[in-house]
């Protein structure tokens, strides 16, 4: 870029001459030209940035407003106590024993077979969801020197995401049918794992013998067997695995009983935020950032070991950011213990849910790409 720094001088005699003020017209000129096509370059990058982020916001809108939408509508219901504790228990059943096992065979029959037939993937959550219980038991049993059916319980409270009242709703906006299948795997490991570990420590905890408490584990892992939603999935995997042709109108069929489980899941979640007692400590803050925040790192820590990529590391992610489960407040109520401070991390991690969801749907949006 040529400049004539005289043209910005104190004004001479030679400045009054034709000659000098077309040379300085003539620098002018030719700055201009230069920059020019900067400023459109530079406008045209911010306009593609622009574009290329309106898409990612509208997705995190579409997907987390009708989800905020139907959980307050639940909560509403109950603050005016328009449904009992029988009524939400009788939906609980409604959505768990009825609608969410034709919602799961159908997502399995549209899985390509090749992704069941990846290991990867139930190894991946039984680290994920395994490691962050241990650790948790762990250290509070012997870092923090709690009894053990308070580390047993806190451990499920921290490692233990909603996977069925929030996971399906907000993965299937997110990825559609697909998503069906690793949210399936990734509840395996509660069910079968998670559950009756937990139930088996509390029962340990409250001084009854080891045996009795060998008794309740092998119990309880026969009961989540008998589940619909356990067992139902796996004649999916099946079929899909044999290469069997399903006709059309079977997986609509499971469709549409299965598609009332998102509504009926999220409003039910909005009756127990309404019944739940807030009582907020430092405990329950700590809690609420390690589910929040740790976990999902915990569990990007276990796609990067795995060399998982694409859709499916997302998934994990976002599964892992989900809020605490409900069934911590069971055990809690069951056993009189954590009662306020499970309700309050129960309802704590839904509401920061909605501001640490959409960061984890924007920071892991580049995994697809892989």
């Amino acid at each position: 870029m040529s400049w004539n720094r005289q043209c910005c001088a104190k004004p001479s005699a030679s400045w009054r001459s034709r000659g000098s003020r077309m040379a300085c017209c003539r620098s002018l000129t030719e700055v201009v030209r230069e920059i020019t096509p900067r400023i459109r370059r530079a406008r045209r990058i911010r306009l593609q940035s622009d574009w290329r982020h309106e898409p990612m916001l509208n997705t995190i809108a579409t997907t987390l407003v009708p989800v905020a939408f139907v959980i307050y509508l639940g909560y509403r219901a109950g603050s005016h106590n328009a449904f009992a504790r029988t009524d939400r228990a009788l939906l609980t059943r409604l959505v768990l024993t009825w609608l969410l096992p034709p919602l799961l065979l159908a997502g399995i029959l549209q899985t390509p077979r090749a992704d069941l037939t990846d290991y990867r993937i139930p190894l991946l959550f039984v680290v994920g969801l395994m490691v962050p219980y241990l650790t948790v038991l762990l250290g509070c049993r012997f870092v923090l020197r709690y009894d053990l059916r308070t580390s047993a319980l806190r451990a499920s409270l921290l490692a233990f995401p909603d996977m069925v009242f929030m996971g399906i709703p907000i993965l299937g906006q997110l990825f559609g049918p697909s998503s069906l299948y690793p949210i399936l795997i990734a509840n395996l490991v509660p069910s079968l794992l998670i559950v009756p570990l937990t139930t088996v420590l509390l029962e340990v905890g409250s001084e009854r013998q080891q045996r009795a408490g060998a008794r309740a584990f092998f119990k309880t892992v026969a009961k989540a067997l008998r589940e619909p939603r356990v067992w139902v999935p796996f004649i999916g995997i099946v079929l899909v695995l044999l290469d069997l042709r399903i006709p059309e109108f079977v997986i609509s069929s499971l469709k549409l009983v299965g598609s009332a489980t998102t509504g009926i899941s999220l409003f039910v979640a909005g009756l127990i935020i309404a019944e739940e007692r807030v009582e907020l400590t430092r405990a329950v803050a700590v809690d609420v950032l390690i589910k929040n925040l740790v976990h999902p790192a915990a569990m990007l820590a276990a796609v990067l070991a795995f060399g998982v990529n694409g859709v499916l590391a997302r998934e994990a992610i976002l599964l892992a950011a989900l809020p605490s489960a409900v069934i911590t407040t069971m055990f809690a109520e069951e056993h009189g213990i954590l009662e306020s401070e499970s309700s309050t991390t129960i309802l704590a991690t839904r509401v920061l849910a909605f501001a640490t969801i959409p960061i984890m749907i924007a920071a892991t949006h580049h995994l697809a790409d892989l």
